[in-house]
């Protein structure tokens, strides 16, 4: 596996310095950039691609979980902060992790275990695409799926759920990946789901009905989903 890209977005300088003390001891990451603001970060990202971001919630001008919120296609994102009020919110946000300022090292290698677990389970090369069949893992068992049965994929932090007619399988992927594989038959149309285009049965401008399944539409997405789907 190639290493996992990353950057930082802090405002306080020891913070950063902590955490790329404690990145640099771990093989499986580098950090490719560091911000002392979201601004510069999301002008960063329109032009590179990352695999996560250690993020701060106490910045100036827009802060962390407002960040979150403009990400289109977010890479894992692990909170770091002083302060818990704010880990609801998060987590409601599909955050990967939350880690308490000041946190130990034992306290950052766990989350780091569990980031190296996701990038190696979400490989995709386990996923394939064959005859409009699509091969998963559930349990170390592999699926088989037919593309067509697919409802609706819902994010559940590390994990997506992929809802079919008959059956639903969960398996250890991030929903980006899975967009990419399925971009021809399925729409993003939320931070957490993914729908089938030809299961759609009506939509409003805040939710997507696909017969007895009611998806909410992200304030993000809206204008392109109704678009698709006029």
């Amino acid at each position: 596996m190639s290493k996992i890209s990353c950057i930082i977005i802090e405002d306080e300088y020891p913070a950063v310095e902590i955490l790329k003390g404690f990145i640099g001891k771990v093989s499986t990451l580098e950090v490719k950039a560091s911000f002392d603001n979201a601004l510069s970060a999301i002008s960063y990202l329109s032009k590179n691609k990352i695999d996560v971001i250690f993020l701060d919630i106490q910045l100036p001008e827009l802060n962390g979980i407002d960040f979150i919120k403009t990400l289109v296609n977010p890479p894992l994102i692990v909170i770091t902060s002083a302060y818990n009020e704010h880990a609801i919110e998060a987590f409601e946000l599909v955050v990967f992790d939350y880690l308490l300022k000041p946190f130990s090292f034992q306290r950052f290698i766990k989350t780091i275990n569990r980031i190296n677990e996701h990038f190696e389970s979400s490989d995709p090369s386990d996923t394939t695409i064959e005859n409009r069949y699509i091969n998963v893992k559930e349990n170390r068992h592999n699926i088989k799926i037919n593309i067509d049965d697919i409802i609706y994929i819902e994010s559940q932090k590390e994990y997506i759920r992929i809802v079919c007619e008959e059956s639903e399988v969960k398996t250890k992927m991030g929903i980006s990946k899975i967009e990419e594989i399925l971009s021809d038959s399925m729409l993003r149309v939320h931070r957490s789901f993914i729908v089938s285009l030809n299961k759609v049965t009506s939509f409003t401008k805040k939710q997507i009905f696909l017969n007895d399944h009611i998806i909410p539409i992200g304030k993000y997405y809206q204008n392109e989903v109704l678009r698709q789907l006029d």
